[in-house]
This record gives C-alpha cells, structure tokens and sequence, in this order.
C-alpha cells in the first residue's frame, strides 16, 4: 500500500543533492536569500520525500526540497518537516499523520493557493510551489 504522511525527521537520515551551482555558482543570490530566510522564520515549507520506492529503496530521498536540506545543513537545522509518499507503507517504521486530500497536502505550506500536487496513478509524485510567472521553485521566502 503506498501513502502520504507529515511526520519531522532527523537531518542525517535524509538523502539529498547538494548542486554545485546552488552552493558556488550561477545560484548564489538565491542561496543567500533563501539562508537569510530560514535562519531568520525557519523552514516555512516541508521537503518532499519519496520513502521505500523501487529506484531509492529505503533511503529517505528528497524529491523536492534539496536547497531547503543544503541551507538546513549549513545551519545546523536537526529536525526537517517532511511530506514523505511510502510506496511500502505496510512495512514502514515511519509514523505521521496520513495525508489524504490535496487541501491536506496544501495546508502544511506557507502560502498553500500557491502549492501544485502532482499525482502519478493514484500517490503523491511531488509537490511544488508556484511563485508567480509560471516558473516553479519549492519555496522562495522572501516573496511572501
């Protein structure tokens, strides 16, 4: 059985991507930004998580979110808020509240009307946020 839940995960057992243009290039404005952000209102957004899946298996691997856990890195952030889909939720040690709805899904963000759920037979695939523009980020603080 796959579902969706919100539960907080400790930091070190979540996989992600740091990006090296994020970090030192072409992104740095938005790095900046966005660390200013968070270590002034914290995480205002979960990060995305897909959780027992065929291609990750039984890493906690974000699917959205992988500047947000680079900044909660950098600052020290021990405990991240997650929307995380199970694809093996039988079997999972994880336990949070189960998301059933969209609106469930859109009220953990910081400006939901902006939140885009996409779906993939059936699950939660992704969720991202939708600034303005039609150009999509996972969370930009200092719009709002």
């Amino acid at each position: 059985m796959i579902n969706t839940i919100y539960t907080k995960i400790p930091r070190e057992r979540i996989t992600y991507v740091t990006r090296p243009e994020f970090v030192n290039g072409q992104e740095q404005k938005f790095h900046d930004v966005l660390k200013k952000s968070i270590a002034k209102s914290g995480m205002k957004d979960p990060i995305f998580i897909h959780y027992q899946s065929e291609r990750w298996g039984n890493k906690l691997k974000v699917i959205a979110g992988q500047n947000r856990m680079v900044i909660a890195e950098e600052l020290n952030i021990k405990i991240i808020p997650c929307i995380i889909t199970q694809f093996d939720a039988e079997k999972s040690e994880l336990k949070g509240r189960v998301l059933n709805t969209d609106e469930e899904i859109k009220s953990l963000f910081h400006v939901p009307e902006h939140v885009v759920i996409r779906r993939r037979d059936g699950y939660v695939y992704s969720t991202l946020c939708n600034v303005g523009g039609g150009r999509f980020v996972h969370q930009y603080h200092e719009l709002y």
